[in-house]
């Protein structure tokens, strides 16, 4: 595995003027997870940029400053994705509050590259180990006990077994998921609200979460449309065990050249697919999980997962006491009630549908006026009156 020492950012100083200049400028003002008991207050306007977040206390002393947070990354590293905005998070909260932050990496898509790189991380004397996704956390499974004085951090995943038939968050690990449904809600209604009422999904593996991000885009698709009096259709493909590149740039080039609008695209090796298949067409790409609109020009929107945010919030929770108490062995679930999951305001590329009727929307999630069904199992589908659903096989 590889280890890559703590680097300052000089960058942010910078950074951290402009966000606070965003947030006087638009009302959007940083929050803190319920997650946390950190000192900032949850506020109902969205997150305007997840990268720009800085957690910020004066008044409270946290224990242990100096040790180090370390943040495990998964082989593709951390140069994008929500791995980087996850290493970003653990960067900024050291770099404030006086921690060494300290980067791991797995060396191969392997059970075992990811074991050692959690290892390492551990027997480095880290206080905390970070890491993410379903892949790490079988890595954890494995791990997790055999370091009870190292407490351990997991986003998007619960230890488990590699076969998953097996589930345990020993008392010195705590996890943290998103409502990917809202996220994907908030897309869906934007597309629609855009004039785009052809659309796609096209999802990696029919995972539960995958499976959340396609539910909750159909119901915003469906809410949109009832709102503004039109049908919506929507083809749902999920690529299964395949080879996800070159087969959905087919499905999604198909899709496009068949006058559809836009694909949201959840899963590995889903995005870029979209992309290709969009150059050219006039067609747009929906993202998934983290910022993709820097990514390429066809990138309307993404359903985004706030881990920049969410990470220093739960390291702050942490270091008040230095342990997770009765977080220990939990797993926390945060979504737009604790401003943790929105679309990237940044890169607004929508014309039609204006920020401040995102804010309004926002708004209804954040106080509970909208719900959205949190369905993990393709073979349950919400009802979308305004929309035709068409799942292919």
């Amino acid at each position: 595995m590889y280890q890559y020492p703590h680097f300052r950012d000089f960058r942010r100083p910078m950074t951290v003027a402009f966000c606070g200049l965003l947030a006087f400028s638009l009302c959007a003002c940083s929050a803190a997870s319920s997650s946390s008991s950190g000192p900032q207050t949850v506020e109902q306007s969205p997150l305007t940029d997840d990268s720009l977040y800085v957690l910020q206390d004066s008044d409270t002393t946290l224990t242990g400053q100096g040790a180090t947070v370390a943040f495990v990354a998964d082989m593709a590293g951390t140069e994008t994705g929500p791995d980087a905005a996850l290493w970003s998070g653990v960067q900024a909260f050291s770099d404030t509050f006086g921690y060494n932050a300290q980067l791991y990496q797995a060396e191969e898509d392997s059970l075992e590259s990811r074991e050692n790189a959690l290892r390492s991380a551990a027997e480095s004397g880290a206080a905390v180990v970070v890491c993410r996704g379903d892949a790490m956390a079988a890595a954890l499974y494995n791990i997790q006990n055999n370091y009870p004085s190292v407490s351990y951090l997991a986003f998007d995943g619960e230890p488990h077994t590699e076969d998953y038939t097996s589930y345990e968050t020993a008392s010195n690990t705590h996890c943290i998921t998103f409502n990917e449904e809202q996220a994907a809600y908030l897309a869906g209604y934007a597309a629609v609200m855009d004039g785009n009422t052809k659309l796609g999904f096209v999802g990696a593996e029919a995972m539960p979460g995958t499976v959340r991000y396609c539910t909750g885009f159909l119901q915003g698709i469906d809410a949109a449309a009832q709102s503004q009096g039109v049908q919506a259709s929507v083809e749902v493909w999920f690529v299964g065990g395949e080879d996800a590149g070159e087969i959905v740039t087919q499905r999604a080039g198909e899709w496009y050249a068949d006058s559809v609008q836009a694909v949201m695209a959840a899963g590995e090796g889903t995005l870029q697919s979209c992309i290709d298949a969009a150059q050219g067409t006039g067609a747009l790409v929906i993202g998934t999980d983290w910022d993709c609109t820097e990514t390429d020009s066809v990138v309307l929107t993404s359903a985004v997962k706030n881990y920049s945010s969410e990470v220093q919030n739960a390291l702050f929770e942490y270091f008040q006491t230095g342990s997770w108490g009765n977080s220990g062995g939990t797993t926390t679930r945060v979504g737009a009630s604790e401003n943790a999951v929105g679309l990237p305001q940044v890169n607004w590329r929508m014309s039609d549908f204006t920020q401040r009727e995102y804010e309004k929307i926002y708004k209804n999630l954040h106080d509970s006026v909208v719900k959205v069904e949190r369905l993990s199992d393709i073979s349950t589908l919400p009802e979308t009156p305004n929309v035709a659903v068409d799942v292919l096989g």
